[in-house]
């Protein structure tokens, strides 16, 4: 709630207090709870939204559509305090900013004079533990459907021993290296090593891709292939820290030809795949190059579980680990 919140940081004045009972609410206070009291389900949706675990998780005395309620104070990476509010099946029904803390963290930036982005550093870049794209421990993804008429076959494994140095911010980081084979009908059509890293607040950056295209078991070419500091200054961003309905952001800023603009479009998502069924999914939607727009649907610990590109649906069938 915003009183936990403020008193959590800083003393509580009676002007600080007559703005927060101003402020719109959907429900009425309730009391805190312990994190292992709290559903499983709402835990999970705290933590994909930008919560710790252990953090306290107010109880609702309202109730909404006959659910009990829930209400987590979480922190944006810039700095603005938010308000999760999560029915008791997980479902995130609204997210309410500080209005205050957001207009401190405007005026900071505006200060600087340059992007929040450009201060990011890398301690352990290979170490992606984004809930939503947790490579650091992933072993291999497969996924299978059919795009294009055609059926599709995707293998995603993480590379441990192969490395790929990049200079970003200032810093020299060694980006994670994952291999992604794409087969159609049988045949293999393009083998690519994608580049990633983590930065210390969360977010997973796309910094480029080597590409070697097939044509009856030989490379034919390598379209699309492009690199950060090479071939653009434009980092990707394959997932935010913290995402939110309504974020945006691009995962490829190279060219007419390689680009790509993504939206989070939904949160609190459940979906059912071979691999198994998970809630509290992430769809975002991606407007490609070529104006065809696709979707994506990361899973909590997991990743990518599910991608509908236009007249196709491809679905994780199984999860490794390492």
């Amino acid at each position: 709630m915003r009183i936990r919140a403020v008193l959590n940081s800083s003393p509580c004045t009676a002007a600080t207090l007559v703005l927060m009972m101003a402020a719109p609410c959907l429900c009425f206070a309730g009391h805190e709870m312990k994190w292992a009291d709290v559903p499983e389900a709402v835990r999970a949706t705290v933590l994909a939204n930008g919560g710790v675990a252990g953090q306290t998780v107010d109880r609702e005395n309202g109730k909404i559509k006959g659910q009990t309620v829930y209400e987590a104070g979480v922190k944006d990476k810039d700095g603005s305090i938010a308000d999760l509010v999560i029915t008791e099946d997980g479902k995130l029904v609204d997210t309410k900013h500080d209005d205050a803390a957001d207009a401190a963290a405007e005026k900071a930036q505006a200060a600087s004079g340059k992007k929040v982005s450009a201060t990011m550093k890398f301690s352990h870049p290979r170490d992606l533990t984004n809930p939503l794209l947790p490579l650091a421990y992933l072993k291999q993804d497969i996924l299978e459907g059919t795009e294009g008429g055609q059926k599709i076959r995707i293998e995603r494994t993480v590379l441990p021993n192969k490395h790929k140095k990049f200079k970003i911010a200032g810093q020299t980081i060694d980006a994670l290296v994952m291999e992604d084979r794409e087969i159609k009908n049988g045949e293999l059509e393009e083998v690519t090593l994608d580049y990633f890293a983590q930065d210390d607040e969360g977010t997973v950056y796309y910094l480029g891709e080597d590409v070697d295209e097939y044509d009856g078991g030989k490379v034919k070419g390598h379209s699309g292939a492009w690199l950060f500091g090479k071939d653009t200054q434009h980092a990707g961003v394959i997932i935010p820290a913290h995402p939110k309905v309504g974020d945006k952001f691009k995962s490829e800023d190279v060219n007419k030809e390689i680009h790509e603009d993504d939206e989070v479009v939904a949160v609190g998502e459940t979906v059912s795949v071979p691999a198994g069924t998970y809630e509290n999914c992430v769809k975002v939607k991606e407007m490609l190059a070529d104006g065809e727009v696709e979707f994506k649907f990361y899973a909590p610990g997991v990743g990518v579980v599910r991608e509908v590109p236009k007249g196709g649906d491809v679905v994780l069938k199984s999860h490794t680990t390492r």
